[in-house]
């Protein structure tokens, strides 16, 4: 007959390791702080701890950390790109959330104080380098896909001349052996 189990401690730093996690702290800094070995910390990352000590499993996304001595790959101009793209619309959304909410039925009955006016300028400001920025990434985008075309032509060119040089000596070698320099009766 086997023995069952002895129910799991739950350390007292458990919380404070998933916290600490959660708040980008470093693994070297959650285990020496919570007095945890590194492997505790990654098993106690994945649970929360209710204060009355039950232990639901919530896992976390983990970070990405490059392996020691590992060479960091610069993203491609696409990513950069999509990425600039994705931060313009967040700010963009932002914004437009904040003139909805001030000019919304609801704000008005509500009574709200109205916005102050440096919130506005503020605002104003951000729209303007937003736009600026969406001009110039459509800009580089442009460009971008100018010089893929460019280069797919030029890579066209190449085959096109490659081949233009090779029919020529396979008619030259024809024309020196005599084959078909006769036109046939």
């Amino acid at each position: 007959m086997r023995k069952a189990l002895p129910p799991r401690r739950v350390p007292a730093v458990a919380q404070l390791a998933r916290q600490l996690y959660l708040d980008g702290a470093p693994l070297k800094e959650i285990a020496h702080r919570t007095a945890l070995k590194r492997s505790q910390v990654y098993y106690w990352i994945d649970r929360e701890v209710a204060p009355d000590g039950t232990v639901t499993l919530k896992p976390v996304v983990r970070r990405m950390t490059p392996a020691p001595g590992a060479r960091r790959v610069a993203p491609g101009r696409g990513h950069l790109l999509a990425r600039l793209w994705r931060a313009a619309e967040r700010q963009l959304d932002e914004i437009e959330q904040r003139l909805a909410s001030a000019v919304s039925p609801e704000a008005a009955a509500a009574a709200s104080p109205p916005r102050p006016a440096a919130d506005a300028e503020k605002d104003a400001r951000a729209l303007a380098v937003l736009a600026r920025t969406l001009r110039e990434l459509s800009a580089l985008e442009a460009e971008a896909q100018k010089s893929r075309k460019v280069k797919a032509e030029d890579d066209a060119v190449r085959d096109l001349d490659t081949f233009r040089r090779e029919l020529a000596r396979r008619l030259d070698r024809l024309r020196a052996d005599g084959a078909g320099a006769e036109p046939a009766e």
